[in-house]
């Protein structure tokens, strides 16, 4: 198809616009997923129900992302979409997806300490909590971009750019934050057991893990607009 045709016709195809929705819905839970990963984090270490609560939330949000990302897999397998991008539109959505996997994995990691509280410092788990929010909000703030830049691909190229490059931006910034709690984290061994230095170690790189997984994402919708023409 012509890019002429294509802009005609809205740009995408209708199998290519209806994947872009799709992932913008997956993008969606993962968005509310991490919303409740900051309240499980904000919580207080006796408030286990709620912990509870939020967990199982994510875990019905992670099986939802599962069922959007089979469906995604089947358009492609009928060919739906541009055949010389199906393997960017999957890994796309395999981007999004373990965003929401990451979540899960983190949530459940978190209500695992709570019910059986580790021999942390007190003060130390307080203040790693407060960063590992900052990060997980920063990776948030991605998340509101990227559902953005889904609704502009095709259409504003300068706009879609410009939010490709916020969401690298915000990634660097997870990076420094990360970093510095790395360095804390490794400098305050003699305070902490060695299930509870892993602990701190995993959760950090996993929130991280995230970020990068949103650029990632950003960087793939970018490459599918600009093979199509945009």
């Amino acid at each position: 198809m012509s890019d002429v045709l294509r802009r005609v016709k809205g740009f995408f195809v209708p199998g290519e616009k209806n994947a872009f929705l799709r992932i913008q819905e997956l993008a969606g839970l993962a968005e509310e997923a991490l919303q409740l990963l900051v309240k499980i984090l904000a919580s207080p270490s006796h408030g286990l129900k709620d912990i509870e609560s939020h967990t199982e939330r994510i875990n019905v949000l992670e099986k939802s992302g599962d069922k959007i990302t089979r469906s995604l897999e089947e358009m492609i397998g009928r060919g739906s979409m541009t055949g010389s991008l199906d393997y960017d539109f999957g890994r796309l959505a395999d981007n999004v997806d373990s965003i929401l996997d990451r979540a899960h994995g983190l949530s459940r990691q978190l209500r695992r300490v709570t019910r059986r509280p580790l021999r942390e410092a007190k003060e130390f788990d307080s203040d790693i909590r407060k960063e590992q929010i900052s990060l997980i909000e920063i990776g948030l703030a991605q998340l509101r971009m990227f559902r953005k830049l889904l609704n502009t691909a095709g259409s504003d190229r300068k706009q879609a750019i410009d939010l490709a490059r916020q969401i690298e931006i915000l990634e660097e910034q997870g990076d420094d934050v990360k970093d510095a709690m790395l360095d804390e984290i490794y400098g305050s061994w003699e305070k902490l057991d060695y299930a509870s230095f892993h602990n701190y170690l995993e959760t950090t790189i996993e929130a991280d893990d995230m970020l990068d997984l949103c650029e990632d994402a950003s960087d793939l919708v970018m490459a599918i607009t600009k093979a199509l023409g945009a």
